[in-house]
């Protein structure tokens, strides 16, 4: 069966019937095919797709307005703000213990009793190690690119980011690309690069002193774009053959493993630097005081962890390319909230580029429902044959 046959199946109360040479779930109403309580559960997981799509967009801009607040009232640690971009993974233990695991995988479809076997931890540990690295290596990348380039060479490089996790989730995932997948991903490749016309990021002071540092940070702006995509792939990889469940418990497991490997990393690269020596006096001279520069740090810790699992929920729920379009989404989405938040002017490029992107996010969404009525009337024509 097909993936959104299979989700709308697993979500509905069923038994196991052999149709076909082929075990299939069917509902257990008494009416012939696919009770009322189907649309109910299909609300319902639009419902989730919602949700975890507002809690990523909510993270990310979290994360990246609390950055802009650190470093404009005096922080200057890129290491540091490297890592709490993943140190917050100890909030995520108590849910773990806490939260109950439902399968729902396509292992389960074989049977309506059994679990899906149980993953080795020790091979979930070393994918993580491998994520994990991937992540530390990102934010790394992202430091030294905006050190050599200026703003605006950085945001028209970095919307690659989606062009390297259409090819990644075509060559490890089998995406396949309708049109109006490919027009979504042209949109929001496109749409940002209007962002560099902008009067706030063309300050001539920000470019690299010399031909060399700015092709360095040329190839490490690819290498920021390059790492995140191949991190969603690999995770949806994951998800399919190794977890085989998707629930937010296994999530949070991937999420805090990989953390933590991110996490040691950077805080080695923040002592190796030598810039810890700074942080005291860093956080005394803080222009909103010593509370505000921990709340900050404290919150952007919390922002960044909300954003994975949800992004990482999205991977598994849909796929590692949709889960990319809602985080371009974010570019554009950022000036206007710092128009809100932070008092930034908000040009008509600005609006043109968000609108462009919110149009790309619809054609996406128009997809899959269009996917979900397409699994629907299968579901209901290979049931009411039975």
């Amino acid at each position: 069966m097909g993936e959104e046959q299979q989700r709308l199946l697993d979500n509905t109360s069923y038994e196991a019937v052999e149709f076909g040479g082929e075990i299939i779930k069917v509902s257990k109403s008494t009416d012939k095919g696919i009770d009322s309580s189907s649309i109910n559960v299909n609300w319902k997981w639009w419902f989730e797709i919602a949700f975890h799509t507002v809690v990523t967009l909510s993270g990310l801009e979290a994360t990246v307005l609390l950055s802009r607040i650190y470093y404009d009232q005096g922080g200057n640690s890129k290491w540091l703000m490297a890592s709490i971009q993943t140190a917050g993974f100890p909030f995520l233990i108590p849910f773990i213990f806490f939260s109950k695991t439902h399968p729902n995988s396509s292992s389960s479809s074989s049977s309506s009793s059994s679990d899906p076997p149980p993953y080795s931890f020790l091979l979930l540990a070393l994918v993580s190690t491998l994520l994990g690295l991937l992540v530390a290596a990102t934010d790394v990348f992202y430091s030294l690119a905006l050190e050599y380039l200026p703003a605006s060479t950085y945001t028209l490089l970095n919307s690659s980011q989606l062009a390297f996790t259409a090819l990644f989730s075509f060559l490890l995932n089998a995406q396949s690309f309708t049109p109006y997948i490919i027009n979504s991903v042209i949109i929001l490749t496109f749409s940002p690069m209007l962002l560099i016309f902008s009067p706030d990021t063309t300050s001539s002071s920000e470019v690299a002193s010399n031909k060399d540092e700015y092709m360095l940070g040329v190839l490490y702006t690819i290498a920021a774009s390059a790492c995140p995509a191949l991190i969603f792939s690999l995770t949806q990889l994951v998800f399919e053959k190794i977890i085989k469940r998707e629930t937010i418990k296994d999530t949070m497991i991937l999420t805090v493993l990989l953390s933590f490997v991110a996490t040691v990393v950077t805080l080695v690269g923040l002592f190796a630097s030598g810039e810890w020596k700074g942080l005291r006096r860093e956080m005394e001279d803080y222009k909103q005081g010593v509370l505000a520069y921990n709340l900050v740090l404290f919150f952007s810790a919390v922002a960044s962890q909300a954003y994975i699992v949800s992004s990482y929920t999205l991977t598994f729920k849909v796929s590692s390319l949709f889960s990319n379009v809602v985080i371009r989404l974010a570019t554009p989405l950022t000036p206007l909230l710092s128009m809100l938040f932070l008092n930034e002017e908000m040009s008509g490029l600005k609006v043109m580029s968000l609108l462009l992107s919110v149009w790309g996010f619809a054609s996406y969404i128009y997809q899959q429902y269009i996917d979900d009525l397409e699994a629907t009337s299968k579901c209901t024509v290979k049931i009411s044959d039975l």
